[in-house]
């Protein structure tokens, strides 16, 4: 019996080493509420600050999902062209307790390049660490035939904590209709794993979208109704994936639709939809994501539920309806959620 629970616990661990190296990175559904998990450039844009809180439970239906919890912040400095930001994030994958923990510090740069178009760029430095926590396992000499009779195991640790330093740089092109950002992850390739280590793929994650202003028959003044077409394309080694998105502002309001993995693509890949759905009130704005497995693995699995909570001090400055060029853009139309 011992014997056969540790093969089985050495098998888990392979396929969750194998789903790492496809997808060592969270995807969010509600990506521009994550905006600076998203690229590094997004630090400081469109406010003065902002503190958020973003969980996401991928697989429901698994026993043992896939849960990623993230606290991320960032800064402006006033009169400057300079902004940091940070992202605090813990993914938990599967019954056997594989962790990652990592912590990002970001500098972005924000200049103004015409009248009517900005540019932002940043860096970002990652530490991520790796364990398998065996509190959620249970090994033969814990067990009789009666159940569950020993809290702890003689089984050794066979897998210790490992960690690894990651480098980030991202760009963003935008005015006040549209946005175009380029990130690319990993850029030192670090070697990452447990017993056999496995070097970590460059990625890159490109976005556009464009917003449409409509009339929106309201009488305050910062009302907005507005739509949005948008387009995420993330490349990673041999995975490549393209996801589709439509928002919707009707103030307080936002609604979203964003289809994942279109089939384009690649024939082979997961493929979901998730409906975004969010309010933002004053300083702070939430909102909801389910995501609805229609190809793969994901249907059967429950496709994902995701939460956001953002606490954010806007900024008032709009250049592009001036020329003062002693100031710098800091506004930016892409999504809230």
């Amino acid at each position: 019996m011992r014997s056969v629970l540790t093969k089985l616990f050495f098998c888990l661990i392979a396929c969750l080493r194998g789903l790492q190296a496809i997808g060592q990175d969270a995807h969010f559904t509600q990506q521009y509420a994550n905006r600076l998990y998203l690229n590094p450039a997004y630090s400081g844009l469109g406010r003065d600050w902002s503190v958020a809180v973003a969980h996401r439970n991928q697989w429901p239906s698994l026993n043992g999902s896939f849960v990623t919890n993230q606290l991320s912040a960032d800064y402006r400095f006033e009169d400057t062209k300079s902004a940091i930001g940070m992202v605090l994030q813990q993914d938990r994958a599967g019954i056997g307790g594989l962790q990652k923990l990592q912590a990002a510090l970001a500098y972005a740069y924000h200049t103004r390049l015409t009248d009517n178009l900005a540019l932002a760029a940043g860096l970002q430095t990652t530490i991520a660490s790796l364990r398998v926590n065996y509190d959620n396992l249970v090994f033969g000499d814990q067990l009789s035939d009666y159940g569950q009779t020993a809290l702890t195991s003689a089984e050794a640790s066979q897998f210790d904590p490992t960690s690894y330093v990651s480098f980030a740089v991202g760009s963003i092109l935008y005015n006040n209709n549209f946005w175009a950002g380029l990130n690319a992850s990993h850029l030192n390739q670090p070697n990452y794993g447990f017993d056999e280590t496995t070097q970590l793929p460059l990625r890159f994650v490109a976005n556009i979208g464009y917003k449409f202003y409509m009339s929106t028959g309201l009488r305050r003044s910062d009302s907005e109704f507005s739509i949005s077409p948008a387009l995420n394309f993330t490349y990673q080694q041999n995975f490549s994936r393209l996801d589709v998105a439509l928002y919707t502002i009707y103030s307080p309001l936002a609604l979203g639709v964003i289809y994942k993995g279109v089939p384009a693509m690649g024939a082979g890949q997961d493929q979901s939809l998730g409906i975004i759905a969010g309010v933002s009130l004053n300083r702070l704005r939430i909102g909801f994501s389910h995501d609805v497995g229609v190809k793969g693995f994901g249907r059967q699995a429950g496709g994902a539920n995701e939460i956001s909570l953002v606490f954010e001090q806007l900024s008032l400055n709009n250049l592009f309806s001036g020329r003062r060029l002693s100031k710098i853009n800091h506004n930016i139309v892409c999504p809230a959620f």
